[in-house]
């Protein structure tokens, strides 16, 4: 038997995720789907979106947020340094947006959204340049330059926890502050590129056992990676899928009370208490 708990896909891309909780309502992470190729699904295959929460504002994390907004009438978590600039671009309404604040808590009907001080991944000394731009670079979109400036500084981790008690933390890329490893949530969500020296595409990954040794200090019962399409282009699908069946045999030897889970892109995970008799 097992207690309900919710359900959760990845999209094999940056920290994209769907979450649905116990009484139906469905979060949207981090949505970014414009000018890429899933070969099959896309994001009209997102049904719901009653939350949006926005971890940083690059283009990989929100360039699909105002077509979310519109279709779902979404209400939008997003840092409050951003909120400006994301407010112009994706032309949202004021109505929807709560900007967050660091050490910030939000009780909704529906789930309580604590809020912590994150710091995006190296990026090898990158400084603002007036011609770096990008989105157009990269998607061939101009308008979302302040929003990518903005999210190299205006970055955020959050814990979801639903209404019967079940959390789930989203941590970025950069393990600065040490209070998230206080909080020891069901489910763990963690940026898998950990690097040592360069920047994020230059940079070598840390060993399967030092990425175990940093996933393991959350206290996490079930911890999912993300942001390994970062990898997938360096690595491709094999070198991957064997890294990170070493990172699962060094966090079950490490912590035997958890389990990391490698997911399938938009594969749906019921996620719950479970028990039976021996």
């Amino acid at each position: 038997m097992k207690s309900t708990g919710l359900k959760i896909r990845f999209f094999n891309v940056g920290a994209g995720h769907e979450l649905v909780l116990p009484n139906g309502k469905t979060i949207l992470i981090d949505p970014y789907f414009t000018g890429l190729d899933f070969g099959g699904p896309t994001r009209e295959d997102v049904k719901g979106a009653d939350y949006i929460l926005v971890s940083h504002t690059h283009y990989d994390h929100d360039i699909d947020l105002g077509y979310f907004v519109e279709k779902f009438n979404s209400k939008v978590f997003i840092g409050a340094y951003s909120a400006t600039a994301a407010l112009r671009y994706h032309k949202l309404p004021y109505d929807n947006v709560f900007p967050m604040y660091p050490g910030q808590n939000y009780h909704l009907d529906d789930f309580t959204l604590d809020i912590f001080q994150a710091k995006h991944n190296p990026t090898g000394g990158l400084k603002y340049s007036l011609e770096n731009d990008i989105t157009l670079k990269q998607l061939g979109i101009s308008g979302h330059k302040e929003c990518d400036e903005n999210g190299y500084l205006d970055s955020y981790d959050f814990l979801i926890s639903t209404n019967n008690g079940f959390r789930i933390l989203m941590a970025s890329g950069q393990a600065i502050w040490k209070n998230v490893f206080d909080i020891h949530p069901n489910i763990l969500l963690r940026q898998a590129g950990v690097r040592k020296g360069g920047d994020l595409l230059t940079g070598e990954q840390v060993s399967p056992h030092i990425l175990a040794e940093l996933l393991t200090k959350y206290g996490a019962q079930m911890i999912f990676p993300f942001h390994q399409d970062v990898m997938y282009k360096r690595w491709g699908a094999e070198k991957l899928s064997e890294y990170f069946a070493d990172v699962s045999r060094e966090v079950a030897g490490l912590d035997p009370g958890a389990v990391f889970i490698y997911p399938t892109p938009w594969k749906w995970y019921n996620l719950g208490i479970y028990f039976d008799e021996e």
